[in-house]
């Protein structure tokens, strides 16, 4: 096996709506979809909100992929030093795909995710001449940040109340 280029797990957008990765030489969007929420036709890249039924697509933004082979692995973290280390132990696998090619179908893997954690999903690119380019692409499921922030916010807003209450008793 040979690899054309390899590539950072985190370039491309950090938006929800459309995610770039760079394999090699080729920008893939990564479209993840949970149908749940007040929104279920949200696209998802680098966080999922919700538990439950995941799908992840991955299509090409610009180039012709015609008889590229894709081989996609879910995986789930597994260490959290080896996450921080970089190690070969920081995730293990929770559903790998034979190769699927961008042109007989859609390019997906899905999971019934319901443990809330760090995932990532492996992408190994096949290229006409035998070439092989690997990425991996880390994302979180059913942390749902925004109640998180709310709550940071409302115990700061406490916090900040008591501290200033305290000041006008002592004046």
């Amino acid at each position: 096996m040979t690899s054309f280029e390899s590539s950072l797990a985190h370039e491309g957008s950090h938006g929800n709506d459309e995610c770039l990765v760079t394999v090699g030489n080729i920008e893939l969007r990564l479209n993840g979809y949970q149908f749940k929420g007040r929104d279920p036709d949200k696209h998802y890249c680098r966080h999922f909100p919700h538990l439950g039924q995941t799908i992840i697509k991955i299509d090409s933004t610009t180039a012709d992929l015609t008889g590229i082979g894709v081989e996609l692995t879910l995986l789930k973290r597994n260490s959290w030093k080896g996450l921080i280390l970089n190690a070969e132990d920081a995730f293990t696998v929770v559903k790998q795909l034979p190769i699927q090619y961008f042109s007989k179908q859609v390019v997906s893997i899905d999971s019934d995710i319901q443990v809330r954690d760090i995932y990532a999903i492996k992408l190994r690119m096949h290229a006409v001449d035998g070439k092989i380019a690997e990425q991996q692409f880390s994302f979180f499921v059913g942390i749902p940040f925004a109640l998180v922030l709310v709550g940071i916010s409302v115990l700061l807003l406490i916090a900040i109340s008591i501290i200033f209450l305290r000041q006008l008793r002592k004046v």
